[in-house]
C-alpha cells in the first residue's frame, strides 16, 4: 500500500463530495456543509489544512431518499456506508468512502475496512419551545454517550472511563441495536415542523449543534477549493456558535487529523 499525504487525501475527499453534490442537485435534495467543512469554506476557501474529512447535513425528511439515490448512482469505486450495512457505523448517519483507499483511525478496530470518507448527518427539527428542545437534546446526548461507551473498544479509553466502558459493554453490548433504534425513534417522534431549531444530534459539538433555523436558512453556495458547495445562510452566526472566534487558528497541538494513517490500495474487498 502507498501512503497518502494530506494533499492527496484532500483531492480524494473533494472527488467524493463532488459526487454527493451532483446527486443532491440532480434529485433536488438540499444539504449544508457543517462544522469544520463550513469553517474551511469561510476561513480557507477550502480545507482546513490539517483536516482529513468533510461533514454535510441533510434535512431528515430527505435522508432516506438520499441514501437510496447514493446507493444507486455513486461510481463503482465509492460506496455508501450505513448503520444497516456496516457494523462499525454505530449511529444513524452515513459515510461515503473511496474503495481504492484505506484509513486507520485510533477509535476503529484494526480489522475495520474503510477508505477516505465524508460524513453526512440527518438534520432534525426541535420541539416547540427552546426549553423543551434543550432538555430533550440533553436526554438524547446522554443516551448517545452511553452508546459510545458500549460500542467503542474499552481499551481505547483510560482510567475510570475504561472501567465504566468495560462494565457497560459487558452488560449491554447485546442490546446495542435496540438502543440505537430507540434513540432514532425518539428523535423522529419529537420533531415539530414549527420548531425554531435545526439539530445535528450526531455532531461533534453536542449542545452547540442546536442551531436556529434562521441561521441555517436556505442553502447558500460557497467556493470550496474551486468547487461550489452549499452551506448555511448565516455562516458567521453558525461558526461563532460552534467555535467562538473562528477566524483565529487553534493552538498547534490541536491541529490534528482524525486518521492516524492513510493509504492507496487495491480495491477493498468489502
Amino acid at each position: 500500500m502507498k501512503p497518502i499525504d494530506i494533499d492527496e487525501c484532500h483531492t480524494i475527499l473533494l472527488s467524493i463530495a463532488a459526487e454527493f453534490d451532483r446527486i443532491c442537485r440532480k434529485h433536488q435534495i438540499p444539504y449544508y456543509m457543517l462544522g469544520g467543512t463550513m469553517l474551511g469554506a469561510v476561513r480557507h476557501r477550502g480545507f482546513i489544512p490539517w483536516d482529513d474529512d468533510m461533514d454535510f447535513g441533510v434535512p431528515r425528511k430527505h435522508f432516506a431518499r438520499l441514501v437510496e439515490m447514493l446507493s444507486e448512482e455513486l461510481p463503482a469505486h465509492m460506496r455508501v456506508l450505513t448503520l444497516n450495512n456496516r457494523g462499525f457505523i454505530v449511529a444513524n448517519y452515513i459515510k461515503i468512502d473511496d474503495r481504492h483507499t484505506y484509513v486507520a483511525d485510533y477509535w476503529l478496530n484494526q480489522d475495520t475496512k474503510i477508505g477516505v470518507n465524508i460524513d453526512i448527518f440527518p438534520l432534525d427539527e426541535g420541539l416547540r419551545s427552546g426549553l423543551q428542545t434543550r432538555l430533550f437534546v440533553s436526554y438524547i446526548l446522554f443516551l448517545l454517550t452511553i452508546k459510545d461507551f458500549i460500542c467503542i473498544d474499552p481499551d481505547k479509553r483510560r482510567g475510570v472511563k475504561k472501567i465504566f466502558a468495560r462494565m457497560l459493554r459487558f452488560l449491554f453490548l447485546h442490546k446495542t441495536g435496540k438502543l440505537l433504534k430507540y434513540i432514532d425513534r425518539c428523535i423522529v417522534r419529537h420533531t415539530f415542523r414549527d420548531s425554531a431549531f435545526q439539530i445535528n444530534y450526531y455532531g461533534k459539538w453536542r449542545e452547540k449543534e442546536v442551531v436556529s433555523k434562521k441561521i441555517f436558512g436556505e442553502p447558500k453556495a460557497y467556493e470550496f477549493r474551486g468547487c461550489p458547495f452549499y452551506g448555511v445562510e448565516d455562516a458567521d452566526a453558525y461558526l461563532t456558535q460552534l467555535y467562538g472566534n473562528y477566524m483565529q487558528l487553534p493552538p498547534e497541538r490541536e491541529q490534528t487529523a482524525h486518521a492516524t494513517e492513510r493509504y492507496m490500495t487495491e480495491q477493498l474487498d468489502y
